[in-house]
């Protein structure tokens, strides 16, 4: 069951914001608010304004059942030379955009001084995700899909369990389970572009937001007057190359901590073998004998012990990489409290992955399919032997059909995009970014020549392109490169 107060008939005033005056919980507004926008402190942070957005369940069905997306604005703080409005599309999937103003560390990483003098900052929880109608599931459903698939009979088990979780999440979430794909997520943020009265916006996309700008360039490319594409991801392709590509960016990255580590003493492991260690690490974990340094009774798997090594390159920290392997070997090495694995004892639990799958179905049908797989990706990644993109065969399985499924762009009449990616992203690969950028047409690829995942927020030679053309329309020139930044 679902809880009747989170749908209601819209009715014909879509666009307009509801006024969520306790903060930027979904209220009950109703679709007679007047389309101009009303804003309440937000709960987490006073100085930061929330709100609600009416958009419906179903955009084919405009008068039908409605959610509230929950939104938030920093108003420009040089009101006298504000240019109009930049939305940001965030990361995940699942990422709360109204977290991520709100959070100040969070909001001066993503955005310049000058970006937060010039524009209304605005950003949502994007339908399914936190505040905005979040997909909820079984936690013990969830719980369940965590078992080795080392053969046909264990791979018919996890899609057996993955059908299981995947009605439970049908029936604690309702509805909305059928609308999440990334055209949808466009069609609503067309609505709050509306309802801010705004003629055109300007759109900062990071990481899968990126599927939802590219999306919005298809739909309504004559209401860009901006738009920066960062940590790209390719929505033309399948599954086959977005592994063997994702694993192939994974060794790279691998390699730029392996080349750190060789040089600097300030990796834990300078002066030992590395790749011989991760070696021994994988053949503890294929022989299911790895286990977690922090929790002694959890066994990692390779795709978990990937997870390891390469998530805190997402922020370029080579130095939480190396500790985390020297961890893992049984030497004795500092590891950030933040970054240990965490349960929860929920009896349900957010699972906005599946905003992934209602883009991309995963063509893995057999443990055959999936043992191919795996050797594609470790024969171009011999190191970590994986891509980063395990999670997603939770979409070999979905309770719902892939409604926006991979297709080449096809952009007309935007103005020029700026895409913008990290040489070495394990998450996002360079080579995604340039296959989107030619299939823009009008697009201009800024590479940063280091580490990371999101390229527009490292150093100042990435953050002044970005503002520059944000600002006032200054496309840097086609091969633009910015160096990379010093690693510890």
């Amino acid at each position: 069951m679902w809880a009747g107060s989170a749908f209601r008939t819209a009715g014909p005033a879509l666009v307009a914001l509801a006024v969520t005056a306790a903060g930027c919980a979904p209220g009950a507004a109703t679709a007679a608010a007047p389309p101009s926008v009303h804003w309440g402190p937000c709960a987490d942070n006073a100085s930061v304004e929330c709100g609600s957005v009416a958009v419906p369940v179903d955009w084919a069905a405009p008068d039908g059942p409605a959610i509230d997306l929950a939104v938030a604005r920093r108003a420009a703080a040089d009101p006298a030379r504000r240019l109009g409005t930049l939305v940001y599309a965030p990361a995940g999937p699942g990422s709360s955009g109204v977290d991520a103003l709100t959070n100040q560390q969070v909001f001066d990483l993503l955005f310049t001084p000058e970006q937060a003098e010039r524009f209304d900052i605005v950003s949502f929880d994007p339908r399914g995700v936190r505040r905005s109608h979040p997909v909820r599931c079984s936690a013990a459903l969830v719980d369940a899909l965590d078992m080795p698939v080392r053969g046909e009979r264990e791979f018919r088990r996890f899609l057996d369990a993955q059908a299981a979780l995947g009605g439970s999440c049908r029936e604690l979430t309702g509805p909305v389970i059928d609308h999440l794909d990334s055209t949808d997520q466009a069609r609503d943020l067309d609505a709050l572009r509306a309802a801010l009265g705004e003629e055109r916006v300007n759109i900062y996309a990071l990481s899968y937001g990126t599927v939802l700008g590219q999306m919005y360039a298809e739909s309504f490319p004559e209401r860009i007057r901006t738009m920066v594409l960062d940590a790209t991801v390719d929505h033309s392709v399948g599954t086959e190359r977005i592994h063997v590509t994702g694993a192939r960016a994974a060794q790279e990255s691998f390699e730029v901590v392996l080349g750190w580590c060789a040089t600097s003493e300030a990796c834990v492991l300078h002066g030992r073998d590395v790749r011989a260690i991760v070696a021994d690490l994988y053949a503890k974990a294929d022989a299911g004998e790895l286990t977690h340094p922090t929790d002694p009774a959890r066994t990692l798997d390779r795709g978990e012990l990937a997870h390891e090594i390469l998530d805190p390159l997402g922020n370029a920290d080579v130095v939480e990489t190396t500790n985390r392997i020297a961890a893992l070997a049984g030497s004795p090495a500092p590891r950030s409290a933040d970054q240990s694995a965490q349960g929860s004892s929920a009896a349900t639990v957010p699972l906005p992955i599946y905003l992934y799958c209602a883009d991309h179905r995963n063509s893995t049908r057999s443990y055959a399919d999936l043992y191919r797989l795996r050797r594609l990706e470790s024969a171009v990644a011999p190191d970590v032997r994986t891509s980063t993109h395990g999670v997603p065969l939770l979409c070999v399985n979905p309770p719902f059909e892939t409604t926006n499924p991979p297709h080449e762009l096809d952009v007309e009449d935007a103005p020029p995009i700026l895409v913008t990616n990290s040489r070495y992203d394990a998450s996002t690969p360079h080579e995604n970014a340039r296959r989107v950028a030619e299939q823009i047409g009008d697009a201009v690829l800024v590479t940063y020549d280091g580490l990371g995942h999101g390229a527009a927020v490292r150093g100042r030679c990435m953050r002044g392109l970005v503002t520059a053309y944000l600002v006032d329309g200054t496309m840097p020139p086609r091969g633009t490169h910015c160096p990379a930044e010093p690693l510890p």
